[in-house]
């Protein structure tokens, strides 16, 4: 006996299906949206912090400037990798996004327009480059005020 359930969904059900997915992955990219800014901005207040402190309190000898270096470049790799991992998770979530529209048939010309379809082309601006950039640059500082 096969014991896969087949379902068979009716035409507005399917609708809602796709609406239902289609707003809770709205939701996840505002959430990693969010995310992203508030971890970014953590981290770069933490480095600002981090290095005015430092400017302002010299440290003396060879372990503890080591010491700070290191414990900044972890941090760096941790934001970073949390941050890589937001925009690979994004990049899923758009993907099911545009294959909801692609369902809809937002993306063909004449199902609601005539002479258009609804979505537009689109192109991919991912912002983790410019993350990883402050976060490189941030360590630098960190180790250029520890060092010098």
């Amino acid at each position: 006996m096969d014991t896969k359930l087949k379902w068979s969904l009716k035409s507005e059900q399917k609708f809602e299906a796709l609406k239902l997915r289609y707003t809770d992955h709205v939701e996840i990219l505002r959430f990693i949206t969010k995310l992203d800014v508030q971890l970014f901005s953590g981290y770069i207040t933490l480095q600002l912090t981090l290095g005015a402190w430092l400017a302002t309190h010299p440290i003396n000898g060879c372990g503890p400037k080591i010491g700070i270096i290191l414990i900044d470049i972890v941090l760096a790799v941790i934001a970073s990798k949390l941050l890589w991992n937001d925009y690979k998770r994004r990049e899923e979530v758009v993907g099911i996004i545009k294959n909801i529209n692609e369902a809809l048939m937002f993306n063909e010309s004449g199902a609601y327009l005539p002479d258009s379809p609804i979505n537009v082309k689109t192109e991919t601006r991912p912002w983790y480059k410019w993350f990883f950039w402050g976060i490189a640059v941030s360590v630098l500082g960190i180790i250029m005020v520890v060092l010098l």
